[in-house]
């Protein structure tokens, strides 16, 4: 399985950016992965802990693929810390 920046060739969610940056600006190792049934982001915290992270919107959905593993969906900077720090 090949990762790719952005899964079928779509651009990333708007809202993946600001979580990014405010996720490597306290210290988090941050790797970008796509794919059917895959979160978006795969976080180590500098504690080393692994947390996959799935980027969604205000109002983006769940696509059948990722409701079935429930990854952790966050769609602000806060939900990202919180389910890093969790």
């Amino acid at each position: 399985m090949t990762f790719r920046r952005g899964a079928a060739g779509k651009r990333r969610d708007a809202t993946e950016g600001p979580i990014v940056e405010a996720l490597r600006g306290l210290g988090c190792e941050i790797h970008y992965i796509s794919g059917l049934g895959l979160p978006d982001l795969l976080v180590r915290s500098p504690a080393g802990r692994w947390v996959p992270l799935e980027v969604k919107s205000a109002k983006g959905r769940m696509q059948p693929s990722q409701q079935a593993i429930r990854w952790p969906v966050v769609r602000t900077v806060d939900e990202a810390i919180a389910e890093v720090w969790r």
